[in-house]
C-alpha cells in the first residue's frame, strides 16, 4: 500500500512528494512567458511615444517658426534686391536732360528693371513733379508723384528709402510699394529714382508655402496687412486681427494661438523684418498642428493593444502546435506504460523541422537568381531610358531653337509640345503647364474657341486641309492679355491616313495690327482737323466787316495769322495743349516790344481745344490796344496777369495805361471783335467775361473753366464736305426757314457766331447756340423748335443723346461735322427720322437749302406713325472722344 502511495500507475505525484501551490499547465507558462516579455516593452514604448510625441510638438513650433523666419528672410532679400536695383538704376544718371526725348535709353533699361522686379520705374523731381513713367509712354504728361514723405527723406539723406508702407499711385491707381533711390546730379532740388511695384510680388512669394498653411506680411506702426498668400487681393490695407496687436506688442518673434480671418482657429508663428518695421506670419490649422504630435500616441495606443492581442493570439497557436508533439509523446509514453506498442506513424520531428529549413533555403536562392535577373533587365532599361531622354532632349533644343511659335496638338485637342518662342507669347513660364491641356478652352479666345475647335474636328476628321494662307487666330495671355497670332499649319497623319497630330507655327503679330491701326487713325485725324480749321477760316472771312479792302484784308490777315499762331503752338506740343504765357507772348509780339507788356502768373497749361480760342481772344485785345487803346501810342503799356482760383478755375485780368482817354462808360456799338470775345469766353473756354471801360483805358476780367485747364484727347472720325447750292436755292430758302425756330449746337466759338448769324439772316429764330451736350439737351426739352443743327461733337460727348430725342419727338435734324464718315447705326435717310448731314468746311448758302430740304419733308405724321417712331427711335447713343 505504501508503494501504490508513493507513484501510481498514471505517474501522478504521490501524497508525499506533492507541490506546494497550483500546477500550472505548459500553455499557462508559456502566456506568462509572453506577457513577461512585451508588458515592460509596452510600458517602455508608451514613455518614448509621450517623449516622442512632445518631441514632434516641439518641432512642428520649430518648424513652424523656421517657415516664419525664411519667410521673412526672402522678403527682406527681395527688397534688398529692389533697393539695389534702384540705387544702381539712379547710378546710371549723371545729369537730368532738359529734353525728355534724351531719356529714351533710360526709359528702356528702367522699363526693363521695372518688369524684371514685377513693378514699374518712375523718374520724379524732388518736389514730385514726375519726368517718366514707364507706365505711359515717354513724353506724357503726368500727375505728381505720391510718396512725398520717401521722396525727402531720400533727397535729404542721400540714400535709397524703401516705403514702409503702402499707399496709392497716381498713375496706377492701386496701393503700391516702392523703393525711393537719389540721383547724385548737380541739378537741385534733385531727383529720385522710384522703382514701385504691387504687393501681388510679395504676395506670390508668399504662396510658395505647403497646402492649408497662410503666410502674411503686417505693417506694424498701423497694423495693416501688407500682403497674404490667401485671399490677398481682399485683405490688403485692412487692419490685422486683435490677436496679432497682443502678440507682436514688443517681440522679435513668436508663437501664439488665433483665430483665422476666415474663422477656423490656427497656431501662427510670427518674425520681425529687419529692412522694414513689418511682422512676417505663418499660420497652420490649429486641428492639423494638434494631430502632428498626437497622432503618434494614438497610433501606438492601437499598435500597443493590437500587438499585445497579436502576441496573446500567436503565443496560444505556437503554444498549440509546440504541445501537439508533446500530447503524442505523452500518449505513446502512456501506450507503452500500459504495455501497448509504440505506434510506428510517428514522424521524426527534428529531421522534418531539418527539412523544412533546406526547402526555405532551396526556395530563397531560387529567389535571389530570379531577382539578380530582374535587376539586370531594369538596369538596360534605365540605360534605354536615359538613351532616349537625352534625344528627347536634343530635339526639344532644336524646337526652341526656332523663331516662331511652335505647336504640336494630339488628336484630342491636347497639348503634346511647345517651344520657348511660344511659352513667351502666351505668357507661360513652363512648359508642364501646357503640356496635356486643352489648347483651344485654355489658351484661344473664348469668342474664337466654337470656330477654331469646328475646324480642327474637320482636319482630325480629314474633311478638309489646312489652308495655304495664314489665319490670325487671337490667343489670351497667362496674363489676361489678348495677343493677335497669324497660324500655319500641317497635318501629321500615318501611311493610312490617320490623323496623328497637328503641327502649327504662329507670328505674334499684335505690335503690327496695332501700329497699323494707329498709322489710319493719325490720317483721319489729320484729314478732320485741316476741316476744322479751314472752317473756322471760312467763319473768319464771312463774320468780318470792313468799309474798304485793305482794312478788311488787314483784319482777315491778323485774325487768320492768330489761328495759324495758336496751330502751330499746338503742332509743336504733338497737340497736347499749350503754356499760357508762350501763347500770350506769341500773340502780343506783333504789337507791342517786351517792355511795353507785362506778363505775371504761375505757370499754367491749357487744354487742347482752349488755344485756339484763347488765341482769338487774345488777339482781339491786342489789336483793339492797337487800333484805339494803350498801344495805339509810344507810352502806353499793357499788363496780363493770370491765377488759378480756389475751385480750379482760371482767372485773367487785362488791362491797360497810358493810353488816349476813354469817354468811359460802354461803347455805343460792339464790333465783330467784341462778340467773338463773349462768345468764346461763354462757350469754349466755359466762363465769365466782364469789360470796365474806364477813362484810363480798358480793363477785361475774365474766367476759364477748371476743366478746361486740362488736357484731354480724343479720335473719331466722320464724314467730308460737300458743295452748296446756287443764289436760288438760297432765296427759296429764306422763303421757308423765316419764323421758324432752330436749336444751334456748336462748340466752336467763330464757327457758332457764322452759323447763328446766318441763321439769323434767313429768318429763323435761333434757340443757341449750345456749346456742350447738357446745354443742347436742356434746350431740347424746354424750347419749341421747328428744326435743329447740331455739331456731332460737342467738347467730347456725341451729340447723338439729343439728336435721338429731337427725332422721337419728329423734329428735324441736320448735322455738321469735319469727319470723313459716321459712325456705326448712323446714316441719312436710314430710317432714323429725318436727318441731313453737312460736311465742313459749309459752301455759302448750304446750310439753309439743308434745313429747307428737310423742312419740306416734314409731312404731317398720324399718330400711328409718331408712336412707331417713339418705339423705334434711334440706336444706342455712342459717346466717343475727337472734335467735330
Amino acid at each position: 500500500m505504501a508503494q501504490q502511495e508513493e507513484a501510481g500507475p498514471q505517474g501522478r505525484t504521490m501524497p508525499g512528494n506533492r507541490r506546494r501551490g497550483p500546477v500550472l499547465s505548459l500553455r499557462l507558462h508559456l502566456l506568462l512567458l509572453s506577457l513577461a516579455l512585451l508588458v515592460p516593452a509596452l510600458l517602455a514604448g508608451g514613455l518614448t511615444a509621450w517623449q516622442l510625441g512632445g518631441a514632434y510638438r516641439r518641432a512642428s513650433e520649430a518648424g513652424l517658426r523656421g517657415t516664419a523666419r525664411a519667410m521673412a528672410a526672402a522678403v527682406d532679400q527681395q527688397l534688398t534686391t529692389a533697393v539695389t536695383a534702384a540705387t544702381t538704376l539712379a547710378g546710371s544718371l549723371d545729369r537730368l536732360p532738359g529734353d525728355p526725348s534724351e531719356l529714351a535709353g533710360f526709359y528702356a533699361q528702367a522699363r526693363a528693371v521695372g518688369e524684371a522686379m514685377g513693378g514699374w520705374v518712375v523718374l520724379a523731381h524732388a518736389d514730385g513733379k514726375q519726368i517718366l513713367n514707364t507706365l505711359q509712354p515717354l513724353g506724357r504728361t503726368l500727375p505728381e508723384a505720391r510718396g512725398q514723405p520717401w521722396i525727402a527723406r531720400a533727397v535729404e539723406t542721400g540714400r535709397a528709402v524703401l516705403s514702409d508702407r503702402l499707399f496709392f499711385g497716381g498713375v496706377a491707381q492701386r496701393p503700391v510699394l516702392a523703393v525711393f533711390a537719389p540721383l547724385r546730379v548737380p541739378e537741385k532740388p534733385g531727383a529720385v529714382v522710384i522703382l514701385a511695384f504691387d504687393p501681388n510680388w510679395l504676395a506670390t512669394l508668399l504662396a510658395r508655402i505647403r497646402d492649408g498653411q497662410v503666410v502674411g506680411l503686417i505693417e506694424l506702426r498701423s497694423g495693416s496687412l501688407v500682403a497674404r498668400s490667401v485671399g490677398h487681393e481682399t485683405h490688403i490695407g485692412q487692419q490685422a486681427p486683435p490677436w496679432m496687436a497682443t502678440a507682436l506688442a514688443g517681440q522679435q518673434e513668436g508663437l501664439a494661438e488665433i483665430s483665422l480671418i476666415e474663422g477656423p482657429g490656427a497656431v501662427a508663428a510670427f518674425q520681425r523684418l529687419e529692412s522694414v518695421p513689418w511682422m512676417a506670419y505663418v499660420t497652420v490649422p490649429l486641428d492639423a498642428y494638434e494631430e502632428a504630435w498626437q497622432l503618434p500616441l494614438v497610433r501606438l495606443a492601437l499598435g500597443s493593444t493590437l500587438l499585445l492581442l497579436a502576441a496573446l493570439l500567436l503565443a496560444g497557436w505556437r503554444a498549440r502546435r509546440f504541445l501537439a508533439p508533446l500530447d503524442a509523446l505523452t500518449a505513446e509514453a502512456r501506450a507503452l506504460a500500459a504495455g501497448q506498442a509504440a505506434s510506428s506513424g510517428t514522424a521524426p520531428f527534428a529531421i522534418a523541422e531539418l527539412e523544412t529549413l533546406r526547402q526555405a533555403l532551396a526556395q530563397s536562392g531560387q529567389a535571389m537568381r530570379a531577382r539578380a535577373m530582374a535587376e539586370g533587365r531594369a538596369a538596360a532599361a534605365l540605360e534605354m531610358m536615359t538613351a532616349l531622354r537625352n534625344e528627347r532632349d536634343r530635339a526639344q533644343r532644336y524646337f526652341d531653337a526656332a523663331g516662331t511659335m511652335l505647336l504640336v496638338l494630339n488628336p484630342d485637342g491636347t497639348a503634346q509640345g511647345i517651344n520657348r518662342h511660344g511659352l513667351e507669347v502666351i505668357g507661360v513660364p513652363d512648359e508642364a503647364e501646357v503640356l496635356g491641356q486643352d489648347w483651344i478652352a485654355a489658351f484661344v479666345a473664348p469668342r474664337w474657341q466654337v470656330r477654331v475647335r469646328a475646324g480642327f474636328q474637320a482636319l482630325v476628321e480629314g474633311a478638309q486641309d489646312p489652308p495655304p494662307q495664314s489665319e490670325v487666330v487671337p490667343l489670351i495671355r497667362a496674363d489676361g492679355e489678348e495677343r493677335q497670332v497669324a497660324w500655319r499649319s500641317t497635318v501629321l497623319r500615318d501611311p493610312e491616313g490617320r490623323f496623328l497630330a497637328l503641327l502649327a507655327s504662329g507670328d505674334d503679330i499684335t505690335e503690327q495690327r496695332a501700329s497699323e491701326e494707329r498709322q489710319v487713325l493719325l490720317m483721319q485725324e489729320v484729314d478732320h482737323r485741316a476741316k476744322n480749321a479751314l472752317a473756322l477760316v471760312q467763319s473768319i472771312i464771312r463774320l468780318t466787316r470792313a468799309d474798304h479792302p485793305a482794312d478788311f484784308a488787314d483784319a482777315v490777315e491778323g485774325r487768320v495769322g492768330a489761328l495759324a499762331r495758336a496751330y502751330t503752338l499746338l503742332a509743336r506740343e504733338r497737340w497736347a495743349g499749350s503754356d499760357l504765357r508762350e501763347l500770350a507772348e506769341a500773340e502780343l509780339a506783333a504789337y507791342a516790344p517786351e517792355e511795353r507788356v507785362t506778363l505775371s502768373g504761375p505757370s499754367v497749361r491749357l487744354a487742347p481745344e482752349v488755344v485756339q480760342p484763347m488765341a482769338m481772344v487774345l488777339y482781339e485785345l491786342a489789336s483793339n490796344a492797337a487800333r484805339h487803346g494803350a498801344l495805339s501810342n509810344p507810352r502806353g503799356r499793357v499788363t496780363l496777369a493770370w491765377e488759378r482760383m480756389a475751385d480750379g478755375a482760371l482767372r485773367l485780368e487785362w488791362s491797360e495805361q497810358g493810353g488816349p482817354l476813354l469817354p468811359g462808360g460802354d461803347p455805343p456799338r460792339r464790333g465783330f471783335g467784341s462778340r467773338m470775345i463773349k462768345v468764346a469766353v461763354a462757350g469754349q473756354l466755359g466762363g465769365t467775361l466782364a469789360f470796365d471801360w474806364r477813362p484810363s483805358g480798358l480793363a477785361c476780367t475774365l474766367t476759364v473753366a477748371a476743366d478746361r485747364v486740362s488736357i484731354r484727347q480724343g479720335g473719331f472720325f466722320l464724314q467730308a464736305a460737300g458743295r452748296g447750292p446756287g443764289p436760288a436755292g438760297e432765296a427759296s430758302a429764306a422763303t421757308v426757314l423765316r419764323g421758324r425756330h432752330v436749336l444751334l449746337a456748336e462748340d466752336e466759338a467763330l464757327v457758332a457766331l457764322e452759323l447763328a448769324e446766318t441763321l439769323a439772316e434767313l429768318g429763323c429764330v435761333v434757340a443757341g447756340p449750345a456749346a456742350t451736350l447738357a446745354e443742347t439737351l436742356r434746350l431740347a426739352e424746354q424750347e419749341p423748335l421747328d428744326a435743329a443743327v447740331l455739331d456731332v461733337n460737342l467738347r467730347g460727348q456725341a451729340a447723338f443723346p439729343a439728336a435721338d430725342m429731337l427725332v422721337r419727338r419728329g423734329v428735324p435734324v441736320l448735322f455738321v461735322t469735319g469727319y470723313g464718315e459716321m459712325p456705326g447705326g448712323w446714316a441719312v435717310g436710314g430710317g432714323q427720322g429725318r436727318t441731313a448731314l453737312l460736311r465742313k468746311p459749309l459752301a455759302q448758302g448750304a446750310l439753309g437749302v439743308a434745313l429747307r430740304r428737310l423742312l419740306d419733308e416734314a409731312a404731317p405724321q398720324s399718330p400711328a406713325t409718331r408712336k412707331a417712331a417713339a418705339r423705334g427711335g434711334l440706336p444706342p447713343s455712342q459717346r466717343f472722344n475727337g472734335r467735330g
